[in-house]
């Protein structure tokens, strides 16, 4: 009876056997398999690596002045290669690595970056498990570093003077900056891990400093993969329309004060008397001290220092070294978010349109606190590999074949959101002005409640009356302080009932809008100046009200001028004090300016909706007139006030919807705008349509 249960048994053991046999030899031949597209990775290079060692020391320039930096090493068994790799470089004044946990106990980052209590919790667990764990490594902080480190890769993070553990003062011009980065390089070139292919990372200032290492024309930096970096800091975040831009100068000297309560000595630094030397010999120079003057004192593109510099056009600006970067021939891969503090994405497209080195562009649905993560759009981790490992390694993963520019269409099916294009702005974009009129839409109870319509107005003397409200905002979560954490808008209404509105009727179609949208406004006032905010905003079926995005003029800022680079056609104000022209009395103003650009799809039955407030109380520091002034807000025939918006027609429709119908001509499109989803139904509907848009 036993052999008969044995033999019925063996054969199920044996198929079982085979089947885990044909799958675990189906998962190895599917993970050897070469994948190298869009956000996917794989089988390119071998994973040899299974941990790392971090290394902290100062290194010297020649002036004398000594950086403190780590360095991470790829271990294979907990032993460090002794191979010379290439080197993934951070330049960075917001510290290499961050001390989590003082000498008490107490978490001393979590006000930093606002914890949630499973956070704490995870932190504290760490603290008291892993040797490591009261440290904010590099590793740690930057995810796909890990990865990055088991596939071969070596990395160097280096304080910059006057911050973190190194000696010296912080000198914020991109000058020296470059001069100082040139010598890293060098250095790092110059070490037996290091096998003289260097790439940089990191985002903001980090992002930045790549970009002024790119003029230096180092042999040894073969690549840049800047995240978030400003193109003219002026207009980028500084000053975004002339106005100051008082969260993001108060968040940045706060926390950049705050990073001196988080300093790590180097290993040799037992008991951290050359931190406390450091930390004397800068004295009250720190980042945080220089940004409170840099904020306040030149409020003009043409404000002189002390020692006759034009600081927006010279050394505390970028756009000045484009020449030297094109010179060097430097691949870039710039990434950006649709919501990023500096100006959205348009400073990287301005990047994007004035550079002449290899390029590509990405574009992401998030804000300054999210472009450098892995979310649910993008495996980032992906890209990231793909361009060092063809840079930095030589290996011919196809990245440069495919479209220069990837973005992401918000409010879009996940299937088809990612688009690509060859250039900027899109080819088939149609300009289409939506004109302010008078009316009540029933959708909010703002101070007018006008339409926003396609046909251009035919009234003599239409306008609406306003006072300025010195309490509208766009919340305390806006953009702008998306930094360490991300945005939050609140429901819009609130800030529109205080506002002039202008609303569509329920959309009959989706409608997308992708590019810059420019504003065209005429006003008249009593004010001496005014500072003008714009919203476009989505109206839900319940009323809600959607943060889209904005732009911001002060009106004595309204002159237009020659831009000194590519302004991808915008209107460019010089914002030079000699250029101010001040308010006449009850004379009718022209301004006209873009906003922050966008690539959003409005949905059928909702509404778009135009908002515009002279103040934005929780974000910029427009000076406050009592008694408050009066205006006028023009919308005749002579005067019309209108928002110009570029509309990619949905390609699924099969016909204009009625709203936006008027004005349109035939056209073909461009060739670059591709969705990522390549169907054929979609081809032989664009068809059908005769290619309009």
């Amino acid at each position: 009876m036993s052999r008969i249960i044995d033999t019925k048994m063996i054969y199920p053991l044996i198929a079982i056997v085979l089947l885990i046999t044909l799958f675990l030899l189906y998962k190895k031949q599917t993970r050897q398999a070469k994948v190298s597209e869009f956000g996917k990775y794989q089988g390119y290079s071998e994973a040899i690596y299974d941990g790392s060692i971090r290394i902290s020391d100062y290194l010297t320039l020649s002036n004398g002045t000594r950086l403190a930096y780590d360095l991470i090493l790829p271990t294979k068994k907990g032993v460090p290669t002794n191979k010379p790799l290439p080197v993934l470089f951070k330049y960075t004044p917001y510290l290499r690595t961050f001390t989590i946990f003082d000498q008490d106990g107490n978490n001393i980052i979590a006000d930093l970056f606002n914890l949630s209590w499973k956070e704490k919790a995870y932190l504290r667990v760490r603290y008291c498990f892993d040797k490591r764990g009261n440290l904010m490594d590099p590793v740690f902080r930057t995810k796909y570093l890990k990865n990055m480190l088991k596939h071969g890769y070596a990395v160097i993070v280096v304080e910059r003077p006057g911050t973190g553990a190194s000696f010296g003062v912080m000198n914020a011009s991109f000058e020296v900056g470059a001069k100082e980065v040139n010598e890293i390089l060098n250095w790092i070139a110059a070490q037996n891990w290091c096998d003289g292919n260097i790439g940089m990372y990191g985002n903001s200032f980090q992002a930045m400093i790549q970009f002024a290492a790119g003029a230096t024309g180092n042999p040894h930096l073969k690549a840049l993969f800047p995240t978030s970096s400003g193109f003219d800091m002026y207009s980028a975040v500084t000053y975004p329309g002339g106005v100051l831009n008082k969260t993001f100068a108060s968040f940045f000297s706060w926390s950049t004060s705050f990073l001196e309560k988080l300093l790590t000595p180097v290993d040799s630094d037992k008991d951290g008397s050359m931190l406390a030397q450091a930390r004397k010999e800068r004295g009250g120079s720190t980042l945080a001290k220089q940004s409170e003057v840099w904020f306040r004192k030149f409020p003009f593109r043409d404000s002189i220092t002390s020692d006759g510099n034009k600081i927006w056009e010279g050394p505390g600006n970028l756009y000045p070294l484009l020449d030297r970067i094109n010179r060097s021939g430097v691949p870039v891969y710039m990434t950006t978010g649709w919501y990023d503090l500096f100006s959205g994405a348009s400073d990287m497209f301005l990047w994007y349109a004035n550079l002449t080195v290899p390029k590509r562009l990405l574009v992401r649905p998030a804000d300054h606190s999210e472009v450098e993560k892995k979310q649910f759009d993008l495996n980032f981790e992906a890209e990231v590999h793909r361009w060092f490992d063809y840079w930095l390694k030589g290996i011919d993963n196809g990245i440069m074949k495919g479209p220069p520019i990837y973005y992401y269409v918000m409010g879009d099916s996940k299937k088809r959101a990612w688009r690509t294009s060859a250039q900027w702005p899109l080819p088939n974009q149609k300009l289409t002005n939506f004109y302010f009129g008078d009316g009540k839409t029933g959708s909010v109870a703002s101070i007018n409640d006008g339409f926003l319509r396609r046909e251009p107005p035919d009234q003599k003397d239409a306008m609406d009356t306003s006072t300025v409200d010195y309490s509208t905002t766009s919340g305390k979560y806006s953009r702008w302080y998306a930094v360490n954490w991300p945005r939050n808008y609140p429901d819009m209404r609130s800030n529109d009932q205080k506002a002039l509105t202008y609303t569509t009727l329920p959309l009959e179609t989706d409608i997308e809008v992708t590019g810059h949208p420019v504003a065209h406004l005429w006003l008249t006032t009593n004010a001496s100046d005014l500072d003008m905010f714009v919203y476009l905003e989505e109206v839900e079926g319940s009323g809600k009200s959607i943060y889209i995005t904005e732009g911001n003029l002060r009106v004595s800022h309204r002159k237009i001028g020659q831009s000194p680079y590519n302004n991808l056609g915008l209107p460019y104000h010089s914002h030079y004090e000699s250029d101010l022209m001040p308010i006449t009395v009850r004379e009718p103003v022209e301004l006209v300016f873009s906003l922050h650009p966008i690539s959003y799809r409005f949905h059928k039955g909702n509404r778009i909706r135009i908002a515009v407030t002279f103040a934005d109380a929780d974000n910029f520091e427009t000076p406050v007139i009592d008694p408050a002034p009066k205006l006028r807000l023009l919308r005749d025939r002579v005067h019309p006030s209108f928002i110009q918006l570029p509309i990619v027609f949905p390609i699924e429709n099969s016909r204009l919807p009625s709203l936006i119908g008027r004005g349109f001509q035939e056209g073909g499109v461009g060739d670059g705008l591709q969705p990522m989803t390549h169907l054929r139904s979609d081809r032989a509907k664009m068809c059908l349509l005769g290619y309009w848009l």
